[in-house]
């Protein structure tokens, strides 16, 4: 009864007494003298059995005793040497430490105003100590500055983790300390004579041999409480961190997702990187989001596709990305799927690939080959032209899983589309055309079409003519055969997995 957390929630609330019971219970001499089952601080009155004294000087003196303590002392003693055990203890010490129960009293005292987030898909089913320790080596890496890193202390601490962090989720690295005053200064573009140099990742990745996804922002953090915290020159780096950089990728034999984001990763930085990328042949997702690659460095981007065989998801959200770089993009998809390689998950949203990269893709999707799982191209200055381009090859595509177009101007005719290309293709399973310009009518019947095809119930959806959605808002009840809330919530849910909400 001294652990409350290993009672069985069901028992302990069985067993709170009503307000009743406890005050019949009361003897008139015998107020203070309650013992209630929902109070543990009786047992404090107690002198505590010679056993918890000896589990509290192993506590106390945790560092003089071998790794397998654990395996010598019975279940519930462990229960509750993990329960006294001090969340400030060295790791190097603790990783041995079984259970969740440490763990998540470590991670509240580490991050008091943070929550154990399993929002990453990579994470859900890990326990507490693999998330704990994820987090704090992640947060180790990214406070290192360079030239100031005790490289023997680093490795020690890295090489105990290592056999737990399979993730390093870095959001922001810093730069030299001398420079972040530099960099803050509101001065001219250029003042500065050399883009800062950040920490060597290949010697992290040395180390950490099990990582699997990779996510990195090039900054700098700075402590100023004067707004602005963050200046786009603090997100600058030096060209020679994509060869540090890629040197660690090269020996991460394990590596799936690769992440770099909001940084100036341009087209020359990338190209310096991609020899070393060619080398990753186990990469399955990238994501250069909000970065300044443009169309040049799209097209730099597809030449690493075209020869990346396991690669199913291509992240170039917010690169500034023309039509140019769409139509390299475009043609690499087809090649792809020519040569048996996995169909890809394209995300192009707010990139200005206009009408023209629209027709490119659309070219691409009427091949038949099937070259896109998911179509991503929100905020792309896509009109009436490429909207009709987009919706005409879907007659002929069957691959394609989902397809967002959201704010773009669209018009009428598209919706049309659309409806005409929806009645046989079975295929789509997410569908958004918000903020399109087109009826609410039309854009929630569009997208209830996809959720009948996403949970295989089609033959229970009743069809209706585009006539009836253009000038009736209320003929979509006649088709709400599923929760309401179901549609919008899983698409809030697709949302949040792309990193939206």
């Amino acid at each position: 009864m001294w652990i409350p957390h290993t009672i069985p929630k069901t028992t302990f609330h069985l067993f709170i007494p009503s307000d009743e019971i406890v005050s019949c219970r009361l003897l008139l001499n015998e107020v203070e003298h309650v013992v209630s089952s929902v109070n543990f601080s009786w047992a404090d009155c107690m002198p505590k059995p010679l056993k918890l004294l000896c589990l509290d000087n192993i506590a106390n003196h945790f560092s003089r005793y071998p790794d397998q303590l654990f395996e010598w002392i019975t279940p519930i003693n462990t229960e509750y040497l993990v329960e006294t055990l001090s969340t400030s203890l060295p790791i190097y010490l603790v990783t041995h430490v079984p259970g969740d129960e440490y763990w998540r009293r470590r991670y509240a005292d580490t991050w008091p105003n943070d929550v154990i987030s399993t929002r990453n898909p990579t994470v859900v089913t890990d326990s507490v100590k693999i998330i704990y320790i994820t987090k704090y080596v992640s947060q180790i890496i990214e406070n290192l500055e360079p030239g100031y890193v005790d490289e023997t202390e680093l490795s020690e601490i890295l090489m105990v983790c290592s056999p737990y962090v399979t993730v390093i989720d870095c959001q922001q690295l810093r730069i030299q300390g001398s420079m972040v005053h530099t960099l803050a200064i509101d001065e001219p573009k250029g003042i500065i004579p050399h883009d800062p140099i950040h920490i060597d990742m290949s010697f992290v990745l040395g180390i950490l041999k099990n990582i699997r996804t990779l996510s990195l922002v090039y900054g700098s953090r700075t402590f100023t409480t004067e707004p602005p915290m963050y200046t786009p020159e603090q997100y600058r780096f030096n060209i020679d961190d994509m060869d540090t950089l890629g040197c660690g990728l090269v020996i991460s034999k394990n590596l799936t997702s690769l992440a770099i984001t909001k940084s100036e990763l341009n087209m020359p930085k990338f190209n310096r990187l991609l020899p070393y990328l060619m080398e990753c042949h186990g990469l399955e997702e990238i994501n250069f989001s909000f970065c300044k690659l443009n169309s040049l460095g799209g097209k730099s981007v597809a030449h690493f596709v075209k020869t990346a065989k396991m690669l199913k998801l291509v992240n170039l959200c917010g690169n500034n990305i023309g039509p140019d770089g769409v139509e390299s993009l475009s043609f690499v998809m087809l090649w792809r799927r020519n040569n048996n390689y996995p169909a890809i998950e394209l995300n192009l949203n707010m990139n200005n690939i206009s009408d023209i990269g629209a027709k490119y893709l659309a070219s691409a999707l009427a091949s038949g080959v099937q070259p896109l799982t998911k179509l991503r191209i929100r905020n792309c200055d896509i009109t009436e032209i490429g909207g009709l381009n987009i919706a005409q090859s879907l007659a002929y595509d069957r691959g394609l899983r989902a397809l967002e177009i959201d704010n773009n101007p669209l018009t009428l005719k598209v919706a049309i589309a659309l409806h005409t290309t929806l009645k046989t293709n079975l295929n789509i399973a997410y569908l958004s055309i918000q903020n399109c310009n087109l009826s609410q009518s039309i854009t929630n019947f569009l997208s209830r079409v996809a959720f009948y095809n996403r949970h295989e119930k089609r033959s229970e959806l009743n069809y209706v003519d585009i006539e009836y959605l253009c000038y009736d808002d209320d003929v979509e009840q006649e088709n709400i055969s599923l929760e309401e809330g179901t549609i919008e919530s899983e698409n809030m849910e697709n949302d949040t997995k792309e990193g939206l909400i």
